[in-house]
């Protein structure tokens, strides 16, 4: 079974808290206070707040910690990074502050040392990830770069960003140089880790493809240009992905199989029995037995045509060889924009599809498995994702998974706002259909009604 293809979910609950010390202290006071006249008795005091600080950095230089203390009297240093930034024979240091009582909003003050040795306030970044409780912030210095990382492991877009800053050439002024992010693999049906890194004095691209959990040998890259922008500042850079969309946009999967070729049988089998059409994605793998590798072929027609994206499935032989298996029907009739990715892991066959509009991110993934002698591709699941994010950084999500062979449905609502994450959950039972199997089936969510139907609203 795919990883992430939940179909049975259920609901966990909270246990009421035992009663503490003062409360039994309270009720053995009254107890004994026997026939006497009842005094009232004072409620047992609400507990402290407590805030999850971060402990002050004590490593600081003392001069570099007096400077900051007079320039930012309500902050504290959390960490620190040292090194030679702009000169090989001058340390510098990058300073991590945030507000007294709290380890986030937290800003980087670059500090030089001045002629007597004494450390001063050269820089002051903006704040970083705003109002992000959950996101930490690092910073160093090594090989005349400052780096800041920042790190948010709610945020479904990019958990790690690297910012790097630099002088350039002449230029006395401290400058946005590299920018680097990466998202470990979700719970995306078909999980890929992404990587990006931009060089913006160059325009040189790199996004990387990591590999999957079914064939963790293969790491994909492709190399690109972004146009280069007016050089950033560093105190003047709001530290938002937001504000590098060409630097960070990420490629869809299927533009890095472009670059792959199908096996020369396989390639001969499909010209032969599809003409004209081109593949769009594939992937190979073990669905029906063991020992034998199977391909799954998405193939679009040629461009103009009235045709349709359909799936072809092409099984191993014993001899080697390879024949046609099942074709679907169309891949994306209502959706001809749609991005189409195919693989199969875990004996299963997944298919999803992804568009974008105004509202969000639409994701549909199904997945089939082999079953009876003839190993004939049954649809067993069925899952669904609405994603959308907001300026101020916050994301929703509404996810549907339906186990088509036991009727289980499970329906999530994950929204983060403010970098807190908020999740609410319900299983539920629909009817199950027939058995349902690959060939001729429609990519339609819309002919899957209760199995997609977003009727969750807690």
């Amino acid at each position: 079974m795919m990883p992430a293809m939940h179909f049975l979910g259920s609901l966990r609950y909270g246990q009421a808290p035992a009663a503490g010390p003062a409360l039994a202290a309270t009720l053995l006071a009254a107890l004994l206070s026997g026939c006497g006249t009842p005094r009232p008795v004072p409620p047992a005091p609400l507990p402290a707040v407590r805030h999850v600080e971060t402990p002050t950095d004590a490593g600081l230089p003392a001069s570099a910690a007096r400077a900051l203390a007079q320039r930012f009297p309500y902050m504290h240093a959390i960490g620190h990074g040292a090194g030679h930034l702009q000169v090989d024979d001058a340390d510098d240091l990058a300073v991590v502050l945030a507000p007294i009582g709290q380890a986030h909003d937290a800003v980087i003050a670059l500090l030089v040392t001045g002629a007597n040795g004494d450390y001063r306030v050269a820089a002051v970044s903006k704040v970083v990830a705003p109002g992000c409780e959950s996101c930490t912030t690092t910073a160093d210095i090594a090989h005349h770069l400052l780096s800041v990382h920042v790190m948010n492991p709610v945020d479904p877009e990019f958990e790690r960003v690297t910012y790097q800053f630099g002088y350039r050439d002449t230029d006395d002024a401290l400058r946005l140089v590299v920018v680097t992010a990466a998202q470990p693999p979700g719970d995306d049906p078909i999980a890929h880790g992404y990587a990006i890194s931009t060089n913006l004095v160059t325009g040189a691209k790199v996004d990387t493809l990591d590999p999957t959990q079914s064939d963790p040998t293969r790491r994909r890259q492709l190399r690109s240009t972004v146009p280069l922008r007016p050089a950033i500042s560093f105190d003047a850079f709001a530290f938002t992905t937001k504000a590098l969309g060409p630097e960070l946009r990420r490629q869809p999967a299927t533009a890095f199989e472009q670059a792959e070729s199908l096996a020369a049988s396989a390639a001969a089998l499909v010209h032969a029995r599809f003409a004209g059409m081109a593949v769009q994605a594939q992937s190979s793998g073990v669905l029906r037995s063991d020992g034998a590798r199977d391909v799954a072929v998405v193939l679009a027609p040629p461009p103009g045509s009235d045709g349709e994206t359909v799936l072809a499935l092409l099984l191993a032989q014993s001899d080697g060889s390879l024949r046609l298996g099942a074709t679907s029907g169309p891949l994306n009739r209502n959706c001809h924009d749609c991005e189409v990715q195919v693989q199969i892991a875990h004996k299963a066959l997944v298919v999803q599809t992804t568009s974008s509009d105004s509202a969000g991110t639409h994701v549909v993934g199904y997945q089939f498995v082999a079953t009876g002698r003839s190993g004939a591709p049954r649809l067993v699941g069925v899952r669904t994702v609405q994603a959308s994010h907001d300026d101020s950084g916050d994301s929703h999500r509404y996810v549907n998974t339906a186990n088509l062979v036991t009727g289980d449905k499970l329906d999530v609502i994950e929204d983060i706002v403010h970098g807190r994450r908020n999740r609410v959950e319900r299983a539920s039972k629909i009817a199950v259909r027939p058995p349902i199997t690959l060939a001729g089936f429609v990519f339609d969510p819309a002919k899957l009604d209760a199995e997609t139907r977003r009727d969750f609203t807690p």
